[in-house]
């Protein structure tokens, strides 16, 4: 890896921390990013990164949760490997706004639990009645996407 690669894998360890992530599943995600290698062992990501054996599998295993990463096989080989999971854009929004209907739905039952109506009580409508909302907006912008998409690329 070369300096400008090495920065690149740092930068996206802050930015994934700054999303939300830990800083190494930025660094995992950065790495398999630009490795000129379709896919990464276990060993090669863990030493890349000069990272432990738990920190390196713990993570893997968010990013593979997250439809980030996927592992693979190869013929004859019994290591795991890893590459970043290439499936359309639109597909992992979608199930980032199935997550935003159960958060919703959350909010609902908590506010029908509530005994009293009182500022929290609105908090929870207004809050789930967004996310209701902003399922629909993002599934209107993936659509709009998949059907422009080959005219922007």
């Amino acid at each position: 890896m070369d300096k400008e690669q090495l920065s690149y894998i740092e930068e996206s360890g802050i930015i994934f921390e700054q999303m939300g992530m830990t800083r190494m599943a930025g660094r995992i995600f950065g790495f398999l990013a630009v490795s000129d290698k379709s896919e990464a062992s276990f060993d090669e990501i863990r030493q890349a990164l000069d990272a432990s054996k738990g920190s390196i599998s713990g993570t893997t295993k968010q990013l593979i949760n997250a439809g980030l990463v996927q592992p693979v096989s190869l013929p004859g080989d019994r290591k795991t490997y890893y590459r970043l999971n290439k499936v359309a854009v639109g597909q992992l929004l979608r199930a980032r706004i199935q997550l935003f209907n159960i958060f919703a739905d959350l909010l609902s039952k908590g506010r029908e639990l509530k005994k009293s109506e009182d500022d929290v009580s609105e908090w929870l409508k207004e809050v789930s009645a967004f996310y209701t909302w902003l399922g629909g907006e993002i599934n209107a912008v993936i659509e709009k996407w998949e059907n422009v998409k080959d005219d922007i690329m």
